[in-house]
């Protein structure tokens, strides 16, 4: 696949997110959620990095209130000025965020955790191959974060996207699980 094939994608998957109504984002994400928080790994883990929600991405909210509930440590990627890049912070309530690089909501009070230390990261995306291949938004913040990271990498999408295939290079973050409101499976990465 080219680059110009992964730009249309992009712009396909994220129009057709962005033009899903409000009664349809709040019913798959209430599914999303309960599916979530089904797998044992979320009980089981104790550091466990999750997203804010930016463009109509699956929104986990009642996921990151219920790890906060039982005292999980929670974390978000932030960007930070400074450093030109993004790095995981911890994420104690939802509670006086900022809004920060890419319009992406983000803790005013940014401490930075070792990503080697996250058990499970839920991970947004514009669409993901069965074989576990994600199509972010192009600009490798996952990919970098991540990097050499040996962690379980859990998609959360809309079951529309889901695709058979995509071609990857060696930098592409591979997940090993992908929830939406209609399933859960495993990747051909575990």
């Amino acid at each position: 696949m080219i680059k110009s094939d992964k730009y249309k994608l992009r712009e396909f998957y994220l129009k057709k997110r962005l033009s899903l109504n409000h009664a349809e984002i709040y019913k798959n994400n209430q599914k999303i959620c309960k599916n979530i928080k089904s797998l044992p790994q979320i009980t089981n883990e104790n550091t466990i990095a999750c997203y804010l929600t930016v463009n109509n991405e699956p929104n986990v909210q009642e996921v990151i209130d219920y790890l906060l509930k039982v005292k999980k440590s929670v974390v978000v990627p932030a960007f930070f000025e400074n450093l030109g890049k993004y790095r995981f912070v911890r994420l104690s309530t939802l509670d006086n965020l900022k809004i920060g690089s890419y319009k992406i909501p983000q803790p005013s009070k940014l401490l930075p955790v070792d990503s080697k230390n996250i058990d499970l990261v839920l991970i947004p995306g514009l669409a993901f191959a069965k074989n576990g291949l994600r199509l972010g938004y192009g600009k490798g913040v996952y990919d970098r974060l991540l990097i050499n990271i040996k962690t379980l990498k859990i998609a959360v999408a809309y079951d529309f996207q889901i695709i058979d295939y995509l071609e990857g290079e060696s930098h592409d973050l591979k997940v090993d699980f992908i929830i939406t409101e209609q399933r859960v499976f495993t990747t051909h990465n575990i």
